[in-house]
């Protein structure tokens, strides 16, 4: 099956999701695109006005190699999961979820030192996902993992192909802040319903969103 029929099966967040990464990266290799015009700087974004690297600093993984080809894989495999079965006939949902926890990420850049936030993008996915899925068992290489646990396995097999530590913890930070907001407090009998992740009705008529 070739690469081309196999995105056009992934959910069209996803989709665009991994396109983009992947081109940006082609870009870098052909020396079309250097990483610092990518990454995120404050300075930049606020007196530049390069408003773009608040989005490209979510979407480059590295340059070529088996670095950028995992996080890729793990990319499209847990976010069209989430996408297609989490979140599914939930467009808007989902997508209101990324931008949330990507707002999250942004403001915790500056406390951190942290020019690309893609991996913490990834692991808040998985985190997300385990906790959605949690009586699910993965087979990650010779070990089965729980599924609630699988998004601090793959920070720790992403910091042992050396990757740094941080980038994950923040990940699977914001990423337990919107599972805790949107599916634990709402059922609490003090919240009396309120959601603080609750999707803007605009964003669901854009997506088409019916629910």
């Amino acid at each position: 099956m070739s690469l081309t029929a196999v995105m056009g099966q992934q959910p069209p967040v996803t989709r665009c999701l991994a396109v983009a990464s992947a081109l940006l990266t082609l870009g870098c290799a052909l020396d079309l695109l250097a990483p610092s015009t990518l990454l995120l700087s404050w300075q930049l974004v606020i007196y530049e006005m390069q408003i773009w690297r608040l989005v490209t600093c979510f979407l480059f993984f590295g340059p070529l190699g088996l670095p950028f080809v995992w996080n890729l894989c793990v990319l499209v495999h847990y976010c069209s999961s989430l996408e297609g079965i989490s979140f599914q006939r939930k467009t808007a949902d989902f997508l209101w979820m990324l931008l949330c926890g990507a707002g999250m990420l942004l403001l915790l850049t500056s406390f951190f030192n942290m020019y690309f936030v893609s991996s913490s993008l990834i692991d808040l996915m998985t985190y997300v996902w385990g906790r959605k899925n949690s009586s699910a068992r993965m087979q990650v290489f010779f070990f089965t993992v729980r599924a609630p646990y699988l998004a601090w396995v793959i920070a720790g097999m992403s910091v042992l192909m050396g990757g740094g530590v941080q980038d994950h913890l923040l990940g699977i930070a914001v990423g337990h802040v919107y599972y805790f907001f949107e599916d634990i407090y709402p059922l609490l009998p003090t919240s009396k319903g309120f959601r603080l992740f609750r999707t803007p009705t605009l964003l669901k008529w854009v997506c088409n969103q019916t629910d």
